[in-house]
């Protein structure tokens, strides 16, 4: 799973140097419109990468919830097919993937103003217009979403100025460099990597659709914690079955017999007959759940039970996607 980023300056022919790449690369050309329509149609959201969010709050939160968005979208797709990614922020999404390139394409502004206008017939004015507002618009989506610019120089491995090179030359050189970091030969052996970021970036959407408020499918179950909705949504995205608290279990008795203590754990999971206790890190209640879930097995040793912590989320759907799809545990 080959990964190549390109970022470009308006007018510095980015997009036509990432198709040729791309068909010449035989990956997947992945733009802002295909991120789009996902965000559309499995969302169900008005979100858009131009630098406008539609009907949400300007404010940092909806930033980064947009963020979660577009990394979830990105790795689900890096896990199937080796990709080009053209300006949706890849460079941020895939910047620790040891099998991801990133490339920046630029020219002189006057460059791109005269491409611009011999590409669109239009004016020196109107194409300088151009420029400025997308560069306006580019600026304020990267920083509100990914919290950073993106010309930094430092975050690209290969620099590509079509002021002074052809866009065929570009090419033959982003060809070049993908093949001397042998991209693909990554590809093969980082498929847990993408696959476990993945999972990440949905357990990040997941708790930004919490905080937000705006998932549309609502759970009718009332959670006494939001850690536990968040693990339900987990559950409903990945089609695990679940049952929420559905069985007491008496831990202990009075002279009398009179239950004085018992115990409920949060879920569960039919498919797997076993039943999750989510926990926070605030330590008291560590220690109590941990006494209660030692009881638990002392007394029911045929129940099957796990005491859960936020951080382990990824591994136990990560586990799940691993024995869904036949690969070994």
């Amino acid at each position: 799973m080959a990964i190549v980023t390109i970022s470009h300056q308006c007018g510095s022919r980015g997009e036509a140097i990432a198709l040729e790449v791309a068909q010449r690369l035989g990956f997947s050309l992945v733009t802002s419109d295909n991120v789009d329509e996902v965000i559309r149609e499995r969302y169900r959201l008005n979100y858009s990468l131009s630098g406008e969010i539609d009907q949400t709050p300007r404010e940092s939160q909806a930033g980064k919830f947009l963020a979660n968005l577009i990394s979830a979208i990105l790795t689900d797709m890096a896990v199937l097919q080796d990709l080009v990614v053209l300006e949706c922020g890849g460079q941020f999404i895939f910047r620790a993937f040891p099998n991801a390139m990133h490339v920046r394409v630029i020219a002189p502004e006057y460059i791109r103003a005269n491409i611009l206008m011999q590409e669109r017939h239009i004016s020196f004015e109107q194409a300088a217009k151009e420029i400025e507002d997308y560069e306006r618009r580019q600026i304020r989506f990267f920083r509100s979403t990914f919290r950073r610019p993106s010309e930094t120089p430092e975050r690209y491995d290969l620099i590509v100025n079509t002021g002074s090179l052809e866009s065929q030359h570009a090419v033959e050189l982003i060809l070049q460099a993908v093949h001397l970091k042998r991209l693909p030969e990554y590809g093969l052996v980082s498929s847990e990597t993408v696959e476990r970021a993945r999972v990440r970036n949905h357990i990040r959407l997941a708790r930004a659709l919490s905080r937000l408020s705006i998932d549309s499918n609502q759970s009718s179950t009332q959670f006494a914690h939001p850690s536990e909705r968040l693990f339900a949504q987990l559950l409903d995205f990945y089609g695990i079955p679940w049952k929420y608290e559905p069985r007491t279990f008496p831990l202990e008795h009075d002279a009398g017999g009179n239950v004085v203590e018992a115990f409920s754990p949060d879920f569960y999971l039919p498919g797997s007959d076993l039943y999750v206790e989510l926990t926070t890190m605030k330590q008291s209640l560590v220690t109590r759940k941990n006494r209660k879930v030692k009881r638990l097995r002392e007394l029911y040793p045929d129940v099957k039970i796990r005491l859960l912590y936020q951080k382990d989320f990824e591994d136990l759907i990560f586990k799940y996607e691993a024995r869904k799809s036949g690969s070994p545990d």
